[in-house]
């Protein structure tokens, strides 16, 4: 009862401080009892609003790949596919870069559900350029590969020989973190962690451009910490982790270019912090973590606007490019769509 009636109140409630706000728009998926052992098949461990936020891509921690209509509110399978592990979804081309269960890692169409095989091994992260043009792929060892890819034609693409790798980045620690590439393509970071008995992973974040060798910014967090997602802003001029320590989360945001910290908050209560997303203009970045906690990050103050509560944990957020929505996916396999609004 305590619980429908948090649901409730935040339904009918704007959440607004401080020049931003959220109020609850619709639901998505059919809600079901989170398990404790693991989480359920349908809960979106990924998902991305398309270009002009009229579909939201989902995947499930099953590995199916669906696309919601907005509008409509109905959902398609994709590729009728289940993948091993989603890496990126380029906005600008509507397409996934996927590691299939076979370890083919897959360049897959939204639309058509056609497939471009890029290479094949048993890679652990990569990232996919706003345009598809070019890819960053990691095995968690001390290497980044980056792949050119040929712009798609209409026409179906059957083999590789649309892609070359141009080269391989060698980095300080094994990429056991995360690699992200920037919406333009310009940047690749790599989030690195060696790992000692009795302390835990020691993470750098190293930053390049990716027509350069040797990275332009290495960022020692300077503790003991593992790391659930790192992303660059829309803008590309900030880099955000989540970060662990002593089994309480928190979250960082670097400036690119001068290595400047611009948010470094941690203790919080649940042990990690699942979800990162920065707004559409790069002022704000939300959070969701295991304990339910929705929080809103203004940048510029270095503070939260926005604290809400959910039931249940949070696993992933996606703000549509359009600035009009937020995604918060829970453990109950719904998703959340709430109206976004920046004050102006």
């Amino acid at each position: 009862m305590k619980n429908l009636l948090v649901c409730f109140l935040f339904n009918l409630l704007c959440l607004s401080v401080q020049g931003a706000a959220l109020e609850f728009a619709f639901q998505l998926g059919e809600k079901q009892q989170p398990r404790l052992d693991e989480l359920l098949p349908d809960v979106a461990r990924q998902m991305a609003f398309s270009k002009h936020s009229t579909k939201l891509i989902t995947k499930g921690m099953a590995g199916a790949v669906v696309a919601w209509d907005i509008q409509s509110r109905q959902k398609r399978a994709i590729g009728n596919i289940h993948t091993k592990r989603w890496f990126s979804y380029a906005t600008g081309t509507d397409q996934l870069l996927v590691q299939k269960a076979d370890d083919n890692i897959t360049v897959l169409s939204v639309d058509s559900g056609d497939e471009t095989r890029l290479t094949h091994g048993q890679y652990e992260s990569g990232s996919l350029s706003t345009d598809g043009t070019l890819a960053a792929l990691s095995k968690g060892d001390n290497e980044v590969e980056v792949w050119q890819l040929t712009q798609q034609s209409p026409e179906r693409v059957k083999s590789e020989e649309s892609a070359q790798k141009l080269k391989t980045l060698l980095t300080d620690f094994p990429v056991r973190n995360g690699l992200t590439l920037s919406d333009d393509g310009q940047l690749i970071a790599a989030a690195e962690g060696s790992y000692r008995d009795g302390e835990g992973h020691r993470t750098v974040i190293e930053v390049w451009n990716t027509t350069d060798t040797d990275p332009i910014q290495v960022l020692n967090t300077g503790e003991i910490l593992g790391i659930w997602n790192v992303l660059f802003s829309p803008d590309a001029t900030m880099v955000a982790v989540d970060t662990q320590k002593n089994a309480q989360s928190g979250i960082r945001v670097w400036e690119v270019g001068t290595g400047r910290q611009r948010l470094a908050k941690s203790g919080f209560e649940a042990y990690w912090t699942r979800a990162l997303a920065f707004s559409p203009t790069s002022d704000y970045l939300a959070s969701g973590d295991e304990a339910g906690n929705l929080r809103v990050w203004d940048l510029s103050e270095g503070e939260s606007v926005i604290w809400e509560t959910y039931p249940t944990g949070i696993q992933a957020l996606a703000f549509s490019p359009s600035g009009e929505y937020l995604a918060v996916a829970l453990w109950d396999a719904t998703i959340q769509i709430l109206h976004w609004r920046k004050k102006q």
